[in-house]
């Protein structure tokens, strides 16, 4: 690959585009004739000539598979034109067109290293800015509401349970129903065919979950998109809570509810002994709540329901995520950094049976591939340093109260710290405001999405001059013994940035958990000198600048099953005797950070 052919697949497809715009201009204007059917033989000449083309790049890509599936449809189209005008222009709009836009997104990612973006803006979503206004008249100009995108592959019975409980539980919402086949083998697209009213949309050969969504979301006229997986089943006011909460605030771009069964903390476990329970439950769940509405660094879609225009502008799911790990995370940043926020509503909860769209690709190496293609694109771990700690949960409620500010520092791309925000507003109903404090840059963009304030923080002793004010809570994200400054300082200048009764948050690392033998063990070149802070003097230091300790609490961060086995290994080698060692062992492994909560003494 090199920079003319790379220039050369771009311009070889910009005139695919300009033929397929021309056929649709001519079916717009009911003036399509047969001789303008020999852009589809262009067409067909045009996809043998990228199919010949050397791309020598190791990234994996589906483009055999998208344009067999165009061809499909050219052929189709060549036998419809004369027998069914309806078909031929259904397949057109909804097949051809989309497929070939996911054709020329699958390349654009593919040659993106060797030509200049912004000469292909259409090409290259990232490039410029978003505009808002222009979002917010194309959902005005709408022909309804909602489209409802499902994704089905195989797992017909589970599919029929999902649409059925879409058709049963959204009569109180204006929507269209947009069903994808992605290359079913079970009877999936007869199925689909059966539903009255469905707007159905059939991939001959699979191209898994990114683009099976996409053609889905290309196909959809509604003011918002909702995207769904067949693995779900759907609850009375599901939707309509939905777009309750995505239109109460026009800088909500992405909203998703809560699940049975789901990470990044969007479950709420309900016991249930049927379909019928659940449901009946659910509908008692489901009243629309806006304290229990959390703005979030990033969401999983149990549902992503967003304005169809604002995903037709950030250019959808990003084909770049070959077996859809991690297309989550991303989709979620560019919304953010699109200037809108996202919004879990837990006020709504559904069922999820649990990855059956993606459980082929679990069978692979599909979630580290995954995440290194984010670290790839956005030079960020995925879990590090974009996912919340759930240690926020162990904050005491009598911290929270009184507190209309919060200084996030060193709080990375700031998901603990929304989190903190959100549990503020959930329990006291105060929205407080956010500033925020980095020592790494690389984080500020995405604390400019969150945070009313961002600035780059070096140095403890002006840390009142730089958020110039005083605030009602500190949480600080990085552990104190990373710093390098004396204990009696830091507390004082942090005691300076506070309100009279201020809380702090913070943590210090444990500097024998099994990370931190790890570090030792596995950097020969270094010395363990970081510092090592005993609890006592922890908290000594900061009574002295005029703290009291409120909760010292002991956490773990995930770890792999690897360091689970070392650390059973090395507590069992004790003898079977000595079990109080064997638990106290465990601890000192075990837990990764000691957190700490302060607030200043009245006086």
């Amino acid at each position: 690959m090199n920079n003319s052919t790379a220039t050369q697949i771009l311009e070889a497809l910009n005139v695919g585009n300009e033929g397929i715009r021309y056929l649709d201009d001519c079916i717009q204007r009911g003036e399509l004739s047969l001789s303008d059917l020999g852009i589809l033989n262009n067409m067909l000449d045009l996809l043998s000539a990228l199919e010949n083309t050397t791309l020598d790049v190791s990234a994996p890509n589906r483009v055999n598979e998208i344009i067999a599936n165009i061809r499909y449809y050219i052929e189709r189209l060549e036998i419809s034109v004369n027998d069914n005008v309806n078909s031929f222009i259904y397949d057109f709009r909804f097949h051809l067109c989309s497929l070939f836009r996911i054709l020329e997104f699958e390349f654009a990612y593919l040659v993106e290293n060797y030509i200049n973006k912004a000469d292909y803006p259409y090409l290259y979503p990232d490039v410029g800015n978003v505009d808002h206004d222009w979002i917010a008249s194309q959902g005005e100009e709408a022909n309804l509401k909602v489209s409802v995108v499902l994704v089905g592959y195989n797992n017909l019975d589970y599919t029929r349970d999902c649409v059925e409980s879409i058709l049963a539980n959204t009569d109180d919402v204006e929507y269209e129903l947009i069903l994808v086949d992605n290359g079913s083998t079970d009877g999936t697209k007869e199925y689909f065919d059966s539903i009255s009213g469905a707007k159905v949309i059939y991939l001959k050969y699979n191209l898994h979950v990114t683009k099976g969504f996409n053609i889905g979301l290309m196909a959809a006229e509604g003011k918002y998109s909702a995207a769904v997986c067949n693995d779900f089943i759907f609850t009375p006011k599901w939707l309509w809570n939905l777009i309750e909460c995505i239109e109460s605030d026009s800088k909500i771009g992405y909203v998703s509810p809560a699940s049975n069964s789901i990470s990044n903390m969007q479950q709420i476990p309900i016991p249930f002994i049927s379909k019928e329970d659940f449901q009946e439950k659910a509908r008692k769940h489901n009243v629309s709540d806006p304290t229990k509405w959390e703005e979030r660094v990033v969401l999983l879609p149990n549902v992503l329901c967003c304005p169809t225009a604002l995903l037709d502008r950030v250019g959808y799911y990003d084909t770049r995520f070959f077996r859809g790990e991690f297309v989550d995370d991303d989709i979620s940043f560019k919304i953010r950094r699109a200037g809108y926020k996202l919004i879990y509503c837990a006020d709504t909860v559904t069922h999820h049976y649990g990855s059956l769209t993606t459980a082929a690709d679990h069978l692979t190496n599909s979630l580290e591939e995954g995440r290194q293609t984010f670290f790839e694109k956005y030079k960020l771990d995925a879990w590090e340093e974009a996912r919340m700690q759930s240690f926020y949960l162990d904050i005491e409620p009598e911290l929270l109260s009184g507190v209309y500010s919060i200084l996030g520092l060193d709080s990375k791309c700031g998901a603990t710290l929304l989190q903190l925000k959100n549990r503020i507003w959930s329990e006291r109903h105060v929205k407080s405001e956010l500033l925020t404090l980095t020592s790494n840059d690389k984080y500020k963009e995405d604390l400019l999405t969150i945070s009313d304030k961002v600035s780059i923080f070096n140095d403890f002793s002006n840390l009142k001059q730089q958020i110039d004010k005083t605030i009602d809570m500190i949480f600080i994200e990085e552990p104190l013994d990373s710093y390098n400054i004396e204990l009696s300082d830091l507390f004082n200048y942090l005691a300076e940035a506070l309100n009279k009764e201020g809380k702090l948050i913070f943590t210090i690392s444990n500097g024998i958990s099994i990370e931190a033998l790890y570090s030792m063990l596995n950097n020969a070149n270094s010395i363990h000198n970081k510092k090592i802070y005993v609890t006592d003097l922890v908290c000594k230091e900061a009574n002295e600048s005029g703290f009291e300790l409120i909760s010292i609490k002991d956490y773990a961060i995930p770890r792999s099953s690897e360091s689970i086995a070392i650390i059973n290994k090395l507590s069992h080698s004790l003898s079977s005797g000595a079990q109080d060692e064997i638990n106290y062992l465990n601890t000192l492994l075990s837990c990764s950070y000691r957190l700490f909560q302060m607030k200043l003494k009245s006086t």
